[in-house]
């Protein structure tokens, strides 16, 4: 269910917000009872006190444990890393691609150029490039990363098939229009 659990970590303490509140307003600290050193009221925060929230919360925990959510999330990340990494090795632009579940990330690099490391300098223009490129298509992508030139991928755990293929497609046509010239091994944008 959380990423801490694929390391083999146990942290002292989980903050969850945004997606918990099923689209209402909540975010939730989880610690074990020997850190509660609260006195009542003595905690504040935005998101606390709101009995609608908090329904909206444990109903949208209901529903991602009851439909496997996670497991399916590891499936179709699966997918989509594997498609992703076919993609890589048609456009020397891409990168590391990498990802746990459906969180994944596309490096964007300029290849004829090295950074301090040795490796494929970050090309923050031409990820914001893509990124335009992907929003004309519809599909919307958040950059991050080194130099703000990793392309984040952050669908909802619920992604169909067909949606995952779709923002395949738009990705796949989106890096054949920018980089017409992979064979030889250059990004234009």
């Amino acid at each position: 269910m959380y990423a801490f659990e694929h390391s083999g970590v146990l942290p002292d303490v989980v903050v969850l917000s945004k997606a918990i509140g099923g689209g209402l307003p909540l975010a939730v600290v989880v610690y074990h009872e020997r850190l509660d050193v609260w006195k009542p009221g003595a905690h504040s925060g935005t998101f606390r006190g709101n009995q609608m929230a908090m329904t909206a919360g444990l109903a949208t925990m209901r529903f991602i444990q009851e439909n496997r959510l996670p497991e399916y999330a590891q499936t179709m990340g699966r997918l989509l890393l594997q498609e992703l990494n076919a993609l890589q090795t048609q456009h020397p632009c891409i990168g590391e691609v990498r990802g746990r579940g459906l969180m994944l990330g596309i490096e964007i690099v300029n290849p004829n150029t090295l950074d301090a490391t040795g490796h494929p300098a970050a090309d923050p223009a031409l990820a914001r490039s893509l990124q335009a490129a992907c929003l004309r298509e519809g599909l919307i992508i958040e950059l991050g990363g080194r130099h703000g030139a990793v392309i984040r991928l952050l669908p909802p755990l619920n992604i169909t098939a067909a949606q995952a293929t779709r923002v395949l497609e738009i990705l796949a046509s989106v890096f054949a229009a920018w980089a017409p010239a992979a064979s030889q091994h250059v990004c234009h944008v």
